[in-house]
């Protein structure tokens, strides 16, 4: 009889950590994206607008032809240039469209993430547009891209921008637990904007 109030008290305890880390920028070490959202859902403050960007990121290796899975390396850092832009857009959405967001890049610089950043702090690859962008539930703004390693170095960052050059950068992630990669190995980024309600 005693279990069941025992395994919630775990499990509301788990959620608290979870959300705790991600609200403060730290991956959650090996906890699936699905678990984050519920910690996140199950304890957002009362009368807040939540928002958060979500990188997951896997490996197709050159040498094997095998895919490597990292899971979530990423949680915030929305920026502020994006947040003016959405309120731009609100005004005139023809010059500011939120539809814009789908250029994946990524660099190898490993300074700390900033709401301030405008770009990636040192780019390594040419842009590439979302192969599949689009929703994933109706509040989860997602885009996914493959980006062709042009040369051995260690995937530090990854931005989404607004345009195939300049723009406006949405997100820089900073990747936990850094993958180093080969030429030719093949980076595929999943970013998700997760938009929650006021409760």
């Amino acid at each position: 009889m005693l279990q069941n109030p025992f395994k919630k008290f775990h499990q509301f305890c788990r959620q608290r950590r979870i959300a705790w880390q991600v609200r403060r920028g730290i991956v959650p070490h090996k906890v699936p994206q699905g678990e984050i959202m519920e910690a996140l859902k199950a304890t957002k403050p009362f009368g807040v607008l939540e928002v958060f960007g979500f990188l997951r990121l896997r490996i197709k290796r050159y040498l094997t032809g095998e895919w490597e899975d990292f899971g979530v390396v990423s949680v915030k850092k929305v920026t502020t240039a994006f947040a003016n832009y959405v309120v731009d857009s609100l005004q005139n959405s023809t010059s500011e469209p939120l539809d814009a967001f789908e250029w994946h890049d990524m660099g190898d610089d490993d300074t700390a993430e900033a709401n301030t950043h405008t770009a990636l702090q040192n780019s390594r690859e040419t842009r590439i547009q979302n192969a599949a962008g689009g929703e994933n539930g109706a509040n989860i703004y997602q885009s996914t891209a493959t980006i062709n390693a042009s040369a051995g170095y260690t995937v530090e960052e990854h931005g989404i921008f607004s345009a195939e050059s300049a723009g406006t950068m949405m997100d820089r992630n900073l990747v936990a637990n850094a993958p180093v990669v080969i030429t030719n190995d093949r980076v595929e980024f999943t970013y998700e904007l997760t938009v929650n309600a006021e409760s």
